[in-house]
């Protein structure tokens, strides 16, 4: 039988650049989201970005749309993003903010998750 070590990365963790949008309205912003949200790599991470987006999204503060922004526009590897999301790892200092505990919170919640598809096909 082959022994495997497991895998120790130790190095820094830094967070991409991401260009500021400075003359994005608030309409534009959210709207581009919720489009991003629904394209954002694996499908699990569409569905859970999505539907958190678009229930909670109208009601959130712009401080945590922001963070949104970057979290989903920034990481990546889907996988860390989908069990940072699921509470199976711990984000790093960058991305555990409060945006990942509503996510957390959101995903322990549905532990019975009910699959939708990421696009409308009424259409």
């Amino acid at each position: 039988m082959i022994e495997y070590e497991p895998y120790q990365d130790d190095t820094e963790f830094s967070v991409p650049s991401y260009p500021a949008r400075i003359n994005e309205s608030e309409e534009a912003l959210r709207a581009r989201l919720t489009y991003q949200s629904r394209k954002r790599g694996i499908a699990e991470n569409c569905l859970i970005l999505s539907t958190f987006f678009s229930e909670q999204g109208p009601n959130l503060p712009r401080k945590i749309v922001d963070q949104f922004d970057i979290l989903i526009n920034t990481v990546d590897s889907d996988w860390d993003l989908y069990y940072w999301m699921t509470g199976k790892d711990q984000p790093p200092p960058p991305y555990d903010n409060e945006v990942m505990k509503m996510l957390i919170e959101f995903t322990q919640k549905r532990k019975k998750y009910r699959l939708r598809l990421c696009v409308d096909t009424t259409a």
